[in-house]
This record gives C-alpha cells, sequence and structure tokens, in this order.
C-alpha cells in the first residue's frame, strides 16, 4: 500500500483506551481501524500554485500610490520600514516585523492601517478605504504571497516586446509521434503521453479494473456515485466498446450539466449574494446557473458559449427563446462582488468593472489583466492604455442603475415588454424614494419620514416580485483616460476602445464608434487563432478529467504561470477542438477512450521517484472528492437525492440583505436533498460543509480548489448528521433488499452501494465479528440494527468511499 492517509484517525481511535472502553468494546475498536487500514487510500499531499495576481491587482497598486513616498530607502523613512519585498515586511522597522504570517489581526502593518490607538497610524494623512485594508486581510491571511520576492520597485518589462512567452505564440496541430508500442496507444492522445514517458524513462502503469473505471468515469461526468445496477451492466457488458457506451450514456444524462456547469461556476465566481459589504442576495442569480446547466447538457459550442456571456444581449436571432437565453448568460457579467455603499461613484464603477476585465481575462485567457490598473502589467505583454482601452468597453455598459450608497444593479424583466415598463417606473420609484430615505434629502417631520421609509419598503417587494434577469444592456458610449496610478482623480491621456493587439493581433477587429465593443470584443476572443482562449479551455478540461492540468497554473498563462507539461498535446487538443467545432462533450469523448484516462492509479516506486508529481501521466492521478460530490454521493447512496432541476435558490419575493453570521449560518438555507450546484452560494457565509472539504472563495477566480487533508474532515465524516441519517437510512435500505436478513447479502449491497464493488473475504469474516459482537455490549440501544448503522458509518468515513481512484 502505498502510504496511509490515516493520520487524522489515529488520535480519534486512540481515545478507546482512555475512555474506559470494555475489551469487547476495544476489540471492535480495533475491527474498525482494520478495515480503515484495509479500505484505505494513499494520502493526497496538495501544493497549490500560488497565485500572485490579488497581489498585483489589490495590494501593489496601493503600496505605490499611498506607501512608497515613505516607505523606501531614501531620506523620508524615518521608521526604518521598507515596503519593497516581502523580506522587508517580515525583517519590520523600528517598531518591529509589520507582518505574523497569516495572522492579520497580530501584524502591525495591518493594525497601523486600520488606525488602531495602540499603534502609529498609516497613512497617516487619510485612512485607507475599508475595501483596501480588507485586501491587505486578505492578503495576509493568504500568506502574503509576493512575487518571487522580488522588489516592488524592479524595472517595468516593455509590453510590446515581451510576446514571445510560449502562450503568446500561434496554435499549432503538432505532428502526431510515430510510436513503437502501437499495443498501448490507441489514439494520438496517447502517442504524445507515451513520447514523454519514454524520454523520461518512463512506462505507464496497468489500466484500471472495470469498477473502478466507471466509478471514475461517472464522478468525473457527473459528480455523483455509479449505482450498483450501472456497475453491474458495465462489468458484465464484454463487448470492445463497453467502455465508449457508458461514455456516451453519461453525456447524454442531465446530471452530465449539472457536474460541468458546477465545475464553471467556480471560475466564473459565482454567488447566489453580493459580499462585501451590504451582503445582499442576489436572488436572480440562478437564472445565470441554469443557463450554465443548459448549455453544458445541449453541448453548446464554447465559441458561442463565451460571446453570449460576454455580449449576448447584443447578439442577432431568429428564435426568441435562443436570444432570452443569450441575454440571462450576461449574468457572467453580473454576478461578481460589489461596494454597493461605497460614496465614492467613479471608484465604484471603476471597482466593477476592475472585477470584470480580471474575470474575463483569467477564466477565458488567463491573463491578469487586472494588474495593469494602474501600471504597465510587469510580466505580460498588456500595457496600462490596453487596460483602459478594454475598461473603456464596460464603462459603455450598464451593470448598474446608479453608483452611490444604495447602489442597484441592472435588471431586465423576464416576461414581456410591459413587465419592463412596470419595472422601469418601480426603478423611478425607488430612487426617489431612496433618494428621500436612505441618502437622506427627505426634511420633514419624523411620521412623515416614517410613511416614506413604509412606502419604500412596499415598493422593493413590488420590485422583486417581477421575475428579472440579471443581464448588461449597452449604455452612453464613452471612451476612458489612462488613470495615472490607478487614481481616477488623476487623469492621462484619452484611450479609444480597444483591444490587446500584442496579444492577439485580428486585422478584422474593430469597434465601431456607435457601440460598446462588447460584441467585437468577444469575436476578437473566440477567433479560432487566438492563441489563448482555446488552450485555456483545452487545459482546464484535462484538469477536469485527470486531477491536475497540462498547464499547473490554469488561470495564469503568463510569465507567472507555469510551463505546461506537455506542450504539443496541448496544442494538439486545442487545434482538433476548434476543428470539431468546439464541442466539450467530444472532447471529453475523445480524452476518456484513451489508454491515458484508463491507466490505473497503482503506485510505482521507480517512476514515483523519476516524476513524483506525475507531470509524465505514468499513471492516474487519485483525488479526493470535492465537497459537492461527497454531499451528493451520501445523499444518493442513501436514497435522499432531490434530482428535480432549475429554480430560484430563495424562496422570499423581497430584498434581502444577509448582515449577521446568524443569517449567514442559518442552517433552513441548505436542508434542501436537491444537488449541491443547487443549494445557495452565499459570500462571507459558505455552507460549512463546503467549507470543511476546499470549496473555493466565490468572489474570486478559483479555477484550481485547493486540496487539504485536516482532522476536522475526519470528524465530520464520523460525527456530522448528515453522515449519519445516510448511514441509518442506507442501513434500512439494505435491510429491505434481502431475503430473511442474510449477512453476506446484506453486506454486498451496502458495499456496492458504497464502494461500487463486493467485500473482500478478510472484509467479510471481519465484518461478521463485529456483527456479533456489537449488540451484546452494555449499551442501552444497542440492536443488531444499530450494529448495521455502525458498519454503514465506517464505510462511509473510510478512504475508499471519499476518494476516488
Amino acid at each position: 500500500m502505498e502510504g496511509n492517509s490515516l493520520v487524522c484517525w489515529f488520535p480519534l481511535i486512540r481515545m478507546q483506551s482512555c475512555m474506559g472502553y470494555s475489551p469487547v468494546q476495544s476489540r471492535c475498536w480495533s475491527v474498525l481501524v482494520v478495515l480503515l487500514i484495509v479500505t484505505g487510500v494513499p494520502q493526497l499531499i496538495a501544493e497549490e500554485q500560488v497565485d500572485f495576481s490579488f497581489f498585483e491587482r489589490r495590494i501593489r497598486p496601493v503600496l505605490t500610490e499611498r506607501c512608497y513616498r515613505c516607505h523606501l530607502k531614501n531620506k523620508d523613512n524615518k521608521s526604518g520600514l521598507m515596503l519593497d519585498s516581502r523580506r522587508a515586511l517580515f525583517r519590520g522597522g523600528r517598531s518591529g516585523p509589520a507582518l505574523v504570517d497569516g495572522d492579520p489581526g497580530a501584524s502591525l502593518l495591518i493594525r497601523a492601517i486600520r488606525h488602531e490607538p495602540s499603534v502609529a497610524s498609516m497613512p497617516p494623512d487619510q485612512k485607507l478605504s475599508k475595501s483596501e485594508v480588507q485586501a491587505f486581510v486578505t492578503w495576509v491571511r493568504q500568506g502574503s504571497p509576493w512575487p518571487k520576492n522580488e522588489p516592488t520597485t524592479r524595472s517595468l518589462t516593455n509590453p510590446n516586446q515581451s510576446n514571445e512567452f510560449w502562450s503568446f505564440q500561434p496554435v499549432t496541430k503538432p505532428a502526431v509521434p510515430g510510436m513503437d508500442d502501437s499495443a498501448w496507444v490507441r489514439s494520438p492522445v496517447d502517442a504524445f503521453v507515451l513520447k514523454g514517458l519514454q524520454a523520461s524513462g518512463l512506462k505507464p502503469v496497468p489500466p484500471a479494473d472495470r469498477r473502478q473505471l466507471i466509478r471514475r468515469a461517472t464522478l468525473d461526468l457527473h459528480g455523483v456515485l455509479p449505482s450498483p445496477d450501472s456497475v453491474n451492466a458495465f462489468v458484465k457488458d464484454l463487448s470492445p466498446r463497453a467502455f465508449e457506451t457508458l461514455i456516451e450514456r453519461l453525456l447524454a444524462s442531465p446530471r452530465y450539466g449539472e457536474r460541468w456547469a458546477r465545475r464553471w461556476m467556480d471560475v466564473v465566481r459565482y454567488a447566489d449574494s453580493n459580499g462585501m459589504d451590504d451582503n445582499m442576495t442576489y436572488a436572480d442569480a440562478w437564472r445565470y446557473r441554469d443557463y450554465l446547466v443548459q448549455a453544458f447538457n445541449e453541448d453548446k459550442p464554447y465559441d458561442h458559449f463565451v460571446r453570449e456571456q460576454i455580449a449576448g444581449d447584443l447578439m442577432s436571432f431568429d428564435d426568441p427563446d435562443a436570444a432570452h437565453h443569450a441575454t440571462v448568460a450576461t449574468g457572467f457579467l453580473m454576478i461578481g462582488p460589489k461596494m454597493l455603499a461605497e460614496d465614492d461613484p467613479v471608484k465604484q464603477r471603476m471597482d466593477i468593472i476592475d472585477d470584470q476585465l480580471d474575470t474575463l481575462g483569467r477564466a477565458f485567457m488567463g491573463l491578469t489583466i487586472g494588474c495593469a490598473r494602474c501600471h504597465d502589467h510587469k510580466f505580460d505583454p498588456i500595457s496600462t492604455e490596453d487596460y483602459y482601452g478594454l475598461a473603456g468597453i464596460f464603462l459603455s455598459t450598464r451593470v448598474m442603475l446608479s453608483y452611490r450608497v444604495d447602489s442597484k444593479w441592472n435588471s431586465i424583466a423576464g416576461g414581456t415588454a410591459r413587465g419592463n415598463e412596470k419595472l422601469e417606473q418601480l426603478e423611478r420609484e425607488l430612487d426617489r424614494l431612496d433618494a428621500a430615505v436612505v441618502l437622506g434629502d427627505f426634511v420633514g417631520k419624523a411620521e412623515e419620514k416614517k410613511a416614506l421609509t413604509d412606502e419604500l419598503a412596499r415598493v422593493k417587494e413590488q420590485y422583486a416580485a417581477i421575475p428579472k434577469i440579471m443581464a448588461t444592456e449597452d449604455d452612453r458610449v464613452q471612451d476612458l483616460e489612462v488613470f495615472l496610478g490607478g487614481n481616477h482623480l488623476t487623469r492621462g491621456d484619452l484611450v479609444e476602445r480597444r483591444f490587446p493587439s500584442s496579444i492577439f493581433a485580428d486585422q478584422g477587429a474593430f469597434i465601431p464608434k456607435d457601440q460598446s465593443g462588447r460584441l467585437q470584443l468577444a469575436d476578437w476572443m473566440t477567433h479560432p487563432d487566438h492563441p489563448l482562449t482555446t488552450r485555456v479551455i483545452v487545459n482546464r478540461i484535462w484538469q477536469a478529467l485527470f486531477q491536475e492540468p497540462l498547464v499547473r497554473s490554469p488561470d495564469n498563462f503568463g510569465r507567472l504561470g507555469q510551463m505546461p507539461d506537455n506542450a504539443a498535446l496541448l496544442d494538439w487538443l486545442a487545434r482538433e477542438f476548434v476543428d470539431s467545432g468546439w464541442s466539450i462533450k467530444d472532447l471529453c469523448r475523445r480524452i476518456m477512450l484513451t489508454n491515458t484516462y484508463q491507466m490505473s492509479s497503482v503506485f510505482q516506486r521507480k517512476a514515483y521517484a523519476l516524476d513524483p508529481d506525475n507531470r509524465m501521466q505514468w499513471r492516474h492521478n487519485r483525488r479526493r472528492m470535492q465537497a459537492e460530490e461527497l454531499r451528493d454521493s451520501l445523499l444518493s447512496v442513501s436514497g435522499q437525492i432531490d434530482l428535480m432541476m432549475g429554480g430560484a435558490v430563495f424562496e422570499s419575493d423581497k430584498i434581502l440583505v444577509i448582515l449577521s453570521a446568524s443569517s449567514l449560518k442559518d442552517p433552513s438555507l441548505f436542508e434542501s436533498k436537491r444537488r449541491s450546484v443547487y443549494l445557495p452560494v452565499l459570500r462571507s457565509g459558505v455552507y460549512d460543509v463546503f467549507s470543511a472539504f476546499d470549496f473555493p472563495d466565490p468572489a474570486v477566480v478559483n479555477g484550481r480548489r485547493g486540496q487539504t487533508t485536516v482532522a476536522p474532515q475526519a470528524l465530520f465524516m464520523m460525527n456530522d448528521m448528515m453522515v449519519h441519517e445516510a448511514a441509518r437510512l442506507l442501513a434500512r435500505d439494505s435491510a429491505e433488499t434481502v431475503v430473511q436478513d442474510r449477512f453476506e447479502d446484506r453486506l454486498t449491497t451496502i458495499y456496492m452501494q458504497v464502494y461500487s464493488r463486493f467485500p473482500t473475504s478478510q472484509e467479510r469474516l471481519l465484518w461478521k465479528q463485529f456483527i456479533d459482537r456489537y449488540p451484546n455490549e452494555s449499551h442501552k440501544g444497542r440492536n443488531l440494527e444499530s450494529a448495521w448503522e455502525a458498519v454503514v458509518r465506517v464505510l462511509l468515513a473510510s478512504n475508499e468511499f471519499v476518494y476516488v481512484d
């Protein structure tokens, strides 16, 4: 066995000797330990790729604008504190280290910018905004990542001379290697992989067995365990095309769209609440989520998929339903976090545009565009002029109805034109009442103000009751000046709306004077020869099927990202992707029908010594179920899962503001038995079960989730009521499916549900001993049924259930 991942369990198991358990109870614990070891899988140690984009976008600009005047090596530096490198921050000045790693509350830097009375306030002239302070807090919690520990004041890269990097070169279609080992090579993908393996002195491991294979494929495509019937049918199907038939069935199921929509929701920072200051519910965001599910199920060509999310409201359709769905798709631009109570309207608007540009760049092109808001990008060919050329496109796009305290986002009525008229009328009423009640324009008696407040509440209810779409519209077309140092109070030259030509120079791309440019931007990004768009999505699909992408920084294809493990394979797949009609299902099919995908995850010491990160793909990567897969599988094996698709997240028809910690953690928000993709995603209040298993921060792009292995995860699997209820129901159901409660049949039924396999002879022997002894204990309430519930709890808590081979 390749290493044991039971480290978190042993302290819990050893407690039995300290709690006065009887000898028989101790023997029962021993049985559980043996079973956990028997069913265990190797420990997965995550090496999460450090992402410096948050620092470049949110931290470095503030340091440059507000701090360097006094905290560089110059005569104005009285404190001795330098802020030009991470090392300097930890070294500190006369008052001591400025940072305590991972602890904002203990860091002098954070206490100073909060203007706490016990330390000198920084900056001394004017306090940073709440959002800027929060950004520093977040950065310190992240471990204060700083690119290569280089000084911030280094000279800038010339953006016009830096496009020679691999990812900015045209996508080629390399010749498929001719391989001697034709018996293993089933497809061109296998040929590229085998070439890399042989060059490294490695060989592919044997194939996975059929039960492992259907479990892996079903979780990859559906995000939930296969049923015992489907496992048995696949195992018995001895035809050469059995696996191909399985893949076609999985791709045709509506479960496919739910799983892959949830993956995309990570990338586009989907949430059902705003976060930040007024954590208001995005009551209509679910329509965008349902659009994603439908788009993946219909296998919408990826270029159309991208164009609709950027400019669906501007595209032409003969079918009204298609036009409606494309408009809903622009929710991509709407669902980001917003500082709704920002008292500087220009800053508020530019922060929203920055979020849109950052998400668009990282999600579709693997570029950290936001880093150029204050200065030329220090690593990639994006100038400040490029940034403001793109920003002008989104400045000409309506996202908010107003930019002020109590701001409201743009919406379109989901029904008839009359619905839009009613919506506009209510928006005018909201604007009038907000000005009086919220902004303080009203002057009069208290009872009169109370009447206006009540009227505002009624209008809000009427507004919330109208079916709406969170969607963009073109606004007044305008270009934007460069904000020097990112400061909107200091303006530079006017920049016409444009695309970064140093990334990709499409000679036919231009923006008409009377249009925002979003439609043209969408066309530019989905041009078949664009060097980034296809590489990025192909890399994401490979990652979804192999756990690790070919480029291990999936959101950053620039110089701060990683080089591809197999550049020729990446380009071949990208070109095939375009040639086959931008079909994601076709690419999944093409990859999964290879011997590369169907390899086992067996450990080989020699291969591990040569390639410990499996960059050459000598075996299939083991992985732990993601949070949603784990929850959905618990519901599925216990017969609780509700497969109803689509619909609103919040039942209330009121405009909700979620502020308190108690309301964010209200368990009723997550009581639904529907699939996890339909649960609310609340910024500042992610579901506890999801948080325990590394659900990403929904405020930013997350193309690659972290993966921790910590004790609370084991405690959850042993103690949480969700697991206990699943164990109770599965144990009950197993009794109803066998005749005369036969031990062998009942144990087999449970094993097939949980592990997709039969129990071994050793497992049968150990569990028989456990079942015979458990009811004879002196504990009240112990009987045969509680013994079977204990069996299921242990199986659900074991690594074999939680991990995917």
